[in-house]
Order: C-alpha cells, then structure tokens, then sequence
C-alpha cells in the first residue's frame, strides 16, 4: 500500500462497502429459491447494516483530529473479486452464503488490523482496533443467529 488517506475518507468508503454488501446479499435473496438460505441472507442484511451505523457513529463521533488523520491505504484496491461467485444466484445453498460472508469479514480485519498496526496515532490505532474488536463481535454475534436459525 503506498496511498494515503484520511481516517474520515476511509470510513466514508467503508460505510460504501458495507452498503454495497448488503444491496449484494439482499439481490441474493431476491434470486435464491431456498427459504433457509433466504432466511440467513435476511440475517447477513441485518448485519451489514448494523455494521454500517456502527461505522456512521465512528465517523460522528470521532474527534477532529482522528477524522483528518491520515492512513495507509489504498483506495484502488479491486475489491469487485470480493462480489465474484461461481455458483448459480437461484440455487445458492447457506454455505457458500456463508463462505462468502467469512470473505468479507476476512477483508475487513486483514484491513482494519493492518490499519491498526501502520499508523502512529493512538487515536487512530484505537479507533481501528475497536473496529476490528467490533467486527469479531459481529462474527461471534453472526455465528450465534446462524445457529438458532439451523435449529429452527
């Protein structure tokens, strides 16, 4: 990575990503004919969008200084391989949902993580680390309704 940003650039895009995901899973669901599997992209919606006001109160809340703090990372980053499957949209099964749903959180650390590591600012280094911890809670979260869904 050889670009720089600003934490608040950054936050921005990732409020994009996690829109973009959640319009991705929602267009899956759409297309899906198994109820089980529509049931889980319902509940990984649910989840990009908490994701998402999570990162909007970041960004509110977040001090002046953090938001103008500048980053490592390089916006350019294809990220359209992220949205790539190889399966049929109409006979998506709940695991390669949720293989996919590991990509995306698997993304997000790598990049929250390395974000964390980079930088100089303790502001900045805590507030991807709460990031990153958030994210895993999400997962833990994700895991649990996964679950409770199988066990209906």
């Amino acid at each position: 990575m050889n670009n720089f940003n600003k934490v608040h650039d950054f936050l921005k895009q990732n409020q994009k990503l996690h829109s973009r995901i959640a319009d991705f899973y929602h267009s899956l669901s759409v297309e899906a004919e198994n109820q089980r599997t529509k049931l889980l992209l319902d509940i990984l919606i649910k989840h990009e969008l908490e994701l998402l006001d999570f990162v909007s109160a970041y960004l509110d809340k977040a001090s002046n200084k953090t938001r103008e703090a500048f980053i490592q990372f390089d916006p350019e980053q294809n990220i359209d391989s992220l949205f790539s499957t190889d399966f049929n949209h109409a006979q998506v099964t709940s695991e390669q949902v949720e293989a996919l749903a590991d990509r995306f959180n698997q993304y997000l650390t790598s990049i929250y993580q390395g974000i964390s590591k980079s930088n100089e600012s303790q502001e900045v280094e805590i507030l991807f680390d709460n990031l990153h911890q958030h994210t895993e809670q999400q997962k833990k979260q994700l895991t649990i309704d996964i679950n409770e869904m199988n066990d209906i």
